[in-house]
């Protein structure tokens, strides 16, 4: 019996495929670009056992994905691929971590055994022939012996689509002898332009059976499965699973997105070594549905807003404003930006492309203000407690300014006042059924004093439109907030809530200071359009039809306005400013 080597030797991951992508792009990106990963000769981590072996992508510092787990294999073929920026001006670094894994599903590496590491630069990879590298494994001073990383690139197309496939076989070759049947499951991979196949899809197995009906999988990637083209050429092969890893071949057959589609049959064939080619049965398409993925820009086009709230740090650790050394330190030349200037203008200037009115509600907290001395974690930086809200991206900096002059800096560090009251303010917007997507903007230097009243907060309102980018700023001990940015499993309060979903999302400023411009902005954004359709996944709203169309049908269905039938924009702002007095009376 032949030993599972797939269309590499090695083994192929679970049940998974390419990660999401993002959505928000900016203006120096050169290209998306997918990458495809597989391990050669790993060394046994495990006494009497084989590895079970996964990837962690870092590109510089800053990890962009990770792949599955394989089980049982020291030459595993990940399924999940990782798509990832390239820029052609810039040095990127990328590096492949290779871990054992020993406690499953635990997202802390530290509890895991490292295989080794392999690092390249992003343009050595796609300026190599057919956009493949082989690198050695090395673990500290090791290398040698440890095995390699082989990984593969393709320029990515966009696409929303993904594909619902439900697959039987029908009349399988039995590989266990007469005293038993085969365990078969189905692994699909794509062809390069190079003639090669990678690896793009892996059911799970059903035992005992040699006309098995495989579970539906719902959401396979186009882009992943053939990168937008229908026709590019796909093999399915079927093998006869086993405990120990070492799988059996059991056929192979060629198809294509549209083949499926069209629910055309796959005979399977046998190779054998002397070359004789032998019928394996066939596979069955019983169903194969192209749908869309509702994006981010859906929601946009059928009137949904962005609304900004912003947060800035008046705590003492900031330093004097007077001194320049002070992150909230101004220059009167305008020659240089603090990092809090920064951040405003980068992020402000992306999210207020989003907002009609670009009225934005902006507030300090930990600052004691000079007329009575009181601290406060959630005060107007305008001075008007009546309408904090400010035009444009040039009000807020201005009310930055003047702020600085009326409040002093104190502590401690405080967030969960600042997030319930724009909690609050969202369920306001849901009571009335605003179409309206809160975002609060923190910029912070400080270490948070409050997290376990913060993490009571960020669970409460994880059930609102409503997300918080906290950007960190200066070089003070971040940890606790990258412990709220829960990216691999969600956050939990003292009293053992479970967040909804992921709505925080957590950068260092300092890890961009140096970087092109644009850069901090789609860094500290990305997340967001994924956590908006998160929310809209979780209530089971569909996008609204465009506004266009939506106009359209109103002013066929409606009767002709009379005097006073529409709000005007100064109603809607009325509206906007008693639901955020509403909101920070009630946040306590």
């Amino acid at each position: 019996m032949a030993a599972f080597r797939g269309m590499h030797e090695g083994q192929i991951g679970g049940d998974a495929f390419v990660s999401d992508m993002p959505l928000v792009s900016d203006s120096d990106a050169h290209s998306r670009v997918e990458l495809h990963f597989r391990c050669e000769g790993l060394k046994k981590m495990d006494f009497g056992s084989k590895s079970d072996p996964f990837c962690v992508v870092y590109i510089g510092e800053t990890e962009v994905g990770r792949t599955e787990v394989v089980k049982n294999t020291q030459a595993p073929i990940f399924a999940k691929s990782i798509l990832v920026d390239y820029f052609f001006e810039e040095l990127q670094q990328v590096s492949v971590v290779v871990y054992d894994e020993d406690r499953p599903r635990d997202p802390d590496l530290r509890r895991h055994d490292l295989q080794g590491q392999a690092t390249f630069a992003m343009g050595e990879l796609m300026s190599s022939r057919n956009q493949t590298l082989s690198r050695l494994l090395v673990k500290g001073k090791r290398a040698g012996g440890l095995g390699s990383v082989v990984v593969t690139a393709e320029e990515a197309t966009s696409s929303s689509e993904f594909l619902s496939l439900r697959l039987k076989g029908s009349k399988l070759l039995n590989k266990d002898g007469i005293f038993g049947k085969s365990d078969p499951f189905f692994v699909i991979y794509r062809s390069r332009e190079d003639g090669s196949y990678v690896s793009v899809y892996r059911s799970v197995h059903v035992m005992n059976n040699l006309s098995p009906a495989w579970p539906v999988a719902k959401r396979i990637s186009i882009q992943s499965l053939c990168n937008g083209d229908y026709d590019r050429p796909l093999r399915l092969e079927v093998w006869d699973w086993n405990s120990n890893g070492t799988h059996d071949f059991m056929g192979s057959g060629e198809t294509s997105v549209r083949a499926l589609v069209d629910q055309t049959p796959i005979p399977l064939v046998e190779t054998k070594k002397s070359g004789k080619r032998k019928s394996a049965g066939t596979i069955q398409v019983q169903e194969a549905r192209i749908s869309k993925y509702s994006t981010f820009l859906d929601y946009i086009k059928g009137g949904w807003e962005l609304n900004m709230v912003m947060g800035v740090d008046f705590t003492g650790s900031n330093g004097n404003p007077a001194d320049p050394a002070s992150l909230h330190y101004i220059d009167v030349s305008q020659r240089r930006m603090n990092q809090y200037e920064r951040t405003i203008r980068g992020l402000a200037s992306v999210l207020r492309q989003y907002d009609q009115d670009q009225l934005f509600p902006v507030y300090g907290f930990g600052g004691r203000s000079a007329a009575g001395g009181k601290v406060s974690h959630c005060f107007p930086l305008n001075g008007n407690p009546k309408d904090p809200y400010v035009q444009g991206v040039e009000g807020v900096i201005h009310a930055y300014h003047q702020a600085l002059t009326q409040w002093g800096l104190s502590g401690p560090t405080v967030f969960s006042q600042i997030i319930n009251a724009t909690a609050n303010m969202c369920r306001g917007f849901v009571e009335d059924s605003e179409m309206t997507y809160t975002i609060l903007l923190i910029i912070t230097d400080g270490v948070i004093t409050d997290l376990e009243a913060t993490k009571t907060a960020i669970v409460a309102a994880s059930d609102l439109p409503f997300s918080i980018i906290i950007v960190g700023v200066g070089d003070s001990d971040f940890s606790a907030m990258e412990a709220l940015d829960s990216d691999d499993q969600r956050l939990s309060d003292a009293h053992g809530r479970v967040a909804r979903r992921d709505i925080v999302q957590f950068v260092r400023f300092l890890d961009f200071a140096t970087a092109p411009p644009g850069r901090l902005a789609k860094e500290t954004l990305v997340e967001l359009p994924h956590q908006m359709l998160g929310y809209f996944t979780s209530k089971g709203l569909p996008p609204p039809p465009p506004k266009e169309e939506a106009s359209e049908r109103a002013a066929a269905a409606a009767p002709a306005p009379g005097p006073g039938g529409r709000a005007s924009p100064k109603d809607v702002e009325s509206l906007g400013k008693s639901l955020l007095k509403k909101a920070l009376s009630g946040s306590g």
